[in-house]
């Protein structure tokens, strides 16, 4: 019988609020169909925005009218950061201040005047920005989600050897089964071998489900901030890093803590000499 279980330890990992991150314009070249590596791996699901720039020249929209604050759509979406400029003509006789004349909302390709901003209400603005084209998941790209890497699809709207940027979210706090099951095992086998006499593997105290899980949660956490080290190539994989391991040492504390009435502490020094 076991004393945790897959279901309990996705449970902790979730409460223990490992933050997520999101990432941004990470540059990666598409040769073929071969698969590339992002510097992160464990992604959120469907978090992910392929995309290039559309390009070299900047958009042009005149006779954009600003009325009261309210959002008025622009042609395109997803508007490269900083790269909106907004003038009273085309002669750039007036250039207004975005966050003080004006907001832009760049996913969304939302722009809205401030009322406590220099642009008259309902002013015919003229306004230039670039943009990024997208690209559809299956159609164009394939992105393991898990493993965190990326190919062109076949018949991509991607050219081949483009360079293109790609925005996502890594799941920090997400580990994968196949490491929680066998974080389980390891743990379970290192408590049952410390065991006092009157205990065993078929105990049902809470003390003993508690212990195993904060005991494999440890364990867990160490195996991630391994991963950090070894999978995660980006410039946050130290702090990453000890954010895992400071979890790991927290939970292994926490777990020999609540163990102490049920092992034999001769046979724990045993057990870790091995």
């Amino acid at each position: 019988m076991a004393y945790t279980t897959l279901d309990t330890i996705r449970k902790h990992l979730v409460a223990a609020n490992v933050p997520s991150q999101k990432i941004e314009n990470v540059r990666l070249t598409l040769n073929g169909t071969a698969d590339v590596s992002l510097p992160h791996f464990n992604l959120l699901e469907e978090s992910a925005i392929v995309k290039r720039l559309a390009s070299d020249k900047a958009t042009v929209e005149t006779g954009i009218l600003l009325t009261d604050e309210d959002d008025i759509s622009l042609a395109n979406k997803y508007l490269v950061k900083d790269s909106v400029a907004v003038a009273s003509d085309l002669a750039l006789s007036t250039i207004f201040s975005e966050e003080y004349d004006y907001r832009v909302d760049g996913e969304s390709g939302l722009i809205k005047r401030l009322a406590s901003g220099a642009i008259p209400n309902s002013f015919p603005a003229v306004i230039w920005y670039y943009y990024y084209e997208t690209f559809e998941p299956s159609i164009d790209y394939v992105l393991d989600y898990v493993a965190g890497t990326l190919r062109r699809a076949s018949g991509s709207n991607i050219p081949d050897g483009a360079n293109i940027l790609v925005d996502y979210t890594v799941a920090q706090g997400a580990a994968e089964d196949t490491l929680i099951e066998q974080a389980i095992i390891e743990a379970e086998d290192m408590i049952v071998r410390t065991l006092r006499e009157g205990y065993n593997s078929a105990s049902t105290d809470q003390g003993l489900k508690s212990g195993a899980a904060y005991l494999t949660l440890s364990i867990v956490a160490r195996s991630m901030a391994a991963l950090m080290l070894t999978r995660n190539t980006g410039s946050d994989a130290n702090s990453r890093a000890r954010e895992w391991q400071q979890l790991s040492d927290k939970w292994n504390a926490a777990a020999w803590n609540v163990l102490a009435s049920f092992i034999n502490p001769h046979l724990m020094r045993s057990t870790v000499i091995e």
